[in-house]
């Protein structure tokens, strides 16, 4: 019997929270911004985006993460994330969108993602912590933009 995709996401995701030794406050965007610089241990190509999903417990620490392969508006997709997000009793998460740009700027790309993240952790009521947009010299948090 050949392994779904959500078993697969969960072994990666056992892996992943094995890997980090001990969880880490991303209270503050500067500190999450850190753990990305210190997760991203090869160059980025200047045409290429990443995004990772940190889980995140009740004080705000991040105690794994899931690299996400395509960002997706699809509501099944998100809901995925959400999946991940109660599977590993998380209370909330942090996405991270990490580019090799000079000027770091939200696009109507994220703004349509962070909509449908928002819609679906409601209904799962998974909090978001923060979205952050990261390059190798600067960050936006969009932690207060988007929340009504």
């Amino acid at each position: 019997m050949q392994p779904t995709k959500n078993q697969i996401a969960l072994a990666e995701l056992k892996f992943s929270y094995e890997a980090l030794n001990r969880p880490l406050d991303v209270s503050k965007a500067e500190t999450s911004f850190n753990l990305l610089k210190q997760l991203r241990s090869r160059p980025l190509s200047k045409d290429k985006v990443e995004w990772y999903i940190m889980f995140v417990n009740e004080n705000h620490q991040v105690f794994s993460w899931y690299e996400l392969t395509k960002q997706k508006q699809n509501p099944s997709y998100v809901k995925q994330i959400g999946g991940l997000a109660i599977a590993c009793n998380a209370y909330g998460i942090l996405i991270l969108n990490y580019c090799d740009i000079i000027r770091v700027d939200a696009n109507e790309l994220d703004e349509r993602f962070l909509k449908s993240c928002f819609n679906t952790c409601e209904e799962l009521k998974i909090e978001i912590i923060d979205y952050m947009i990261c390059s190798p010299q600067s960050y936006l948090s969009l932690r207060e933009s988007y929340k009504d």
